[in-house]
């Protein structure tokens, strides 16, 4: 294994955490799992009442190298994210939230990248997972090929692709950040959504050197908890807002390209804002309100008729999960470049995936997001009989069944199925 260089490693994982307890061991066991082990974990506790607490001591008494942070009102992510960071004492700060995975190598491979570039933050694609069924396979680099690494700067942070356009919207991303290059900045708390893409912006302002890598080593747990509790209207505003605290940050003489994006930003969200205030009208009856709205806009007619058409078209409310649970149980089998493996035989013997070696598997998020929505639709095994395939089986947590078919040499542990979290 390649090693590390250089004194100050520690990192520190920040973790904030609130009523998340249904999945949060499977969060701290992908901690513990990882192969670098010069790491403390904070997590910060938001005021839950719904185990977590226990979870979370039980965890302590386990492993010293955990710590936790106890707030008996919730103050949301920011702040408790705060609260952790004032304690690190950690060279480098990775976040990782309480209800996804980080693949058991994860923290070696963005610290070596990042010694390697000589950057000041790292960060990896993220796979998207769920036990409840997926429309398509997703990570947020999107399946398009992109030159990797490369260094990014505040404009591409910010850009949102439009529908059909590819890029990726980075404010979802998981750095790994150097601590002396983030200095005093910390998440602001008045932000209710996009504290991460504010936090993200300031450190490229100050001159902070992010470099995106083509590894795929964070699970993104969806789930319906991880969704905003707030309306659609609630959800459009709270952006708005954050958008005006970044468009207050920056000096928009010195960064043009950025002003034309917070523009075109603003533009769009202010087009969903009347749509969903629209919607949100006819489903409460304030008719005389929503014909208002159509008149001054009457475009909203046209985004009402497209909203309707997708819903006759698609699937009643229930039929979607029917068809994943009725689905055929599915075998795959991970080979990777040198193994062979048992022959496959008998009915139910599955199919085969090449997989690519753990060291050369940058680059190929389609694959890991392929296989994380084949576990969403339907009850998926993995085997596996080669450290490339236990590497990439750690990739696929929502996966029913993942065992070995044979001795495995590998610095790897063995995953198992976290489809009930």
């Amino acid at each position: 294994m390649q090693e590390l260089a250089g004194q100050g490693r520690m990192i520190s994982i920040i973790m904030a955490n609130h009523q998340g307890a249904r999945y949060l061991r499977a969060a701290l066991a992908s901690v513990r799992a990882q192969t670098y082990d010069d790491w403390e974990l904070i997590v910060a506790d938001d005021g839950s009442s719904d185990g977590s607490v226990e979870i979370l001591q039980d965890a302590a008494a386990q492993d010293d190298r955990v710590r936790v942070l106890l707030w008996e009102t919730p103050s949301g992510p920011a702040a408790a994210r705060n609260r952790a960071l004032a304690v690190a004492r950690g060279a480098w700060l990775a976040i990782c939230d309480s209800d996804d995975i980080m693949h058991p190598d994860r923290l070696r491979r963005l610290l070596l990248a990042a010694q390697a570039l000589g950057a000041d933050a790292v960060a990896d694609d993220m796979i998207h997972f769920a036990t409840e069924p997926m429309a398509a396979p997703r990570s947020v680099f999107g399946p398009e090929p992109q030159e990797m690494p490369r260094q990014i700067g505040p404009a591409e942070m910010l850009r949102v692709p439009e529908p059909g356009e590819a890029g990726a919207q980075l404010g979802y991303i998981k750095p790994l950040i150097r601590r002396e290059a983030l200095g005093g900045l910390h998440y602001d708390e008045t932000l209710t959504i996009g504290e991460d893409q504010d936090l993200y912006l300031r450190l490229l302002l100050q001159g902070g050197r992010l470099w995106l890598l083509p590894e795929a080593l964070y699970l993104y747990r969806r789930h319906p908890q991880s969704l905003s509790y707030r309306s659609s209207r609630a959800h459009v505003v709270a952006s708005l807002a954050a958008l005006e605290g970044l468009h207050d940050r920056v000096s928009l003489e010195q960064h043009t390209e950025i002003q034309h994006i917070l523009s075109n930003r603003r533009r769009v969200l202010q087009q969903r804002l009347a749509f969903e205030t629209l919607a949100e009208d006819l489903k409460k009856r304030r008719l005389i309100s929503a014909a208002g709205q159509l008149l001054r806009d009457p475009c909203l007619v046209l985004q009402l008729a497209r909203v309707a058409l997708a819903k006759a078209r698609g699937p009643k409310r229930g039929q979607e999960v029917e068809r994943a649970s009725d689905a055929s149980a599915e075998v795959v089998h991970l080979v990777g470049p040198d193994g062979a493996g048992p022959a496959l035989t008998g009915d139910g013997a599955g199919t085969r995936i090449a997989v690519p070696a753990p060291e050369a598997d940058g680059g190929h998020s389609a694959l890991w997001a392929d296989l994380c929505h084949r576990a969403s639709r339907g009850t998926l095994t993995l085997t596996y009989d080669d450290a490339a395939g236990l590497s990439a089986a750690w990739r696929v947590p929502a996966a029913v069944h993942i065992r070995a078919r044979g001795p495995v040499v590998s610095d790897l542990p063995p995953p198992k199925g976290q489809r009930d979290g």
